[in-house]
């Protein structure tokens, strides 16, 4: 693809190019160093380059593979599933000196409290727990239920309304219905 054709592309699709034509993965920093050269858009642009940042790590074309290093996820199956701590080496990870640790704002009361707190709690749902089973085993116990319907012992009416329906009245009806809500 030619150089004036590149141009026309956006960041993504440039970085997307830079990557079929290498054989190696390259720094996201050269990516973007590359890609805002060859569309013309100047390096220093803080925004555009912080978007197109933005969009490779977000982009389902792009893969990271290690040390600052991205690759097009075609033919790199094997980083597809890692994230960034699958590529820390032992030797980076810092060691903490215990002299760099601050103990001095540690109080064991309020860690008291707490713990105290977390049984106070556990203890509440433990009890919720038991008044829900309790309630279950009444409920499941069978008793005849009375019922508090006010309309006991009214038998039931059987309203036979088919016999005077008219389905042009009732259309008339809801039509004059909707005109006045209509006003």
């Amino acid at each position: 693809m030619a150089a004036e054709n590149l141009s026309d592309l956006s960041l993504v699709d440039i970085v997307e190019h830079i990557l079929k034509n290498s054989n190696e993965p390259i720094s996201i920093y050269e990516l973007i160093e590359q890609a805002a050269n060859l569309k013309g858009v100047d390096p220093a642009n803080t925004d555009q380059m912080t978007q197109l940042y933005m969009d490779i790590t977000l982009s389902g074309k792009f893969v990271f593979v290690g040390e600052d290093k991205w690759a097009l996820k075609d033919g790199n199956l094997e980083f597809w599933d890692k994230d960034g701590y699958a590529f820390i080496q032992p030797e980076e990870i810092e060691e903490i000196e215990d002299d760099e640790i601050d103990f001095s704002e540690f109080v064991l009361e309020d860690v008291e409290d707490a713990e105290e707190e977390e049984l106070e709690e556990e203890e509440d749902e433990e009890e919720l727990d038991e008044e829900i089973i309790e309630e279950k085993e009444y409920v499941d116990v069978g008793l005849d239920l009375e019922s508090t319907d006010e309309d006991d012992g009214i038998e039931d009416v059987d309203l036979d309304l088919d016999d005077d329906y008219d389905e042009d009245d009732y259309n008339d009806i809801m039509d004059e219905f909707e005109d006045m809500y209509d006003e």
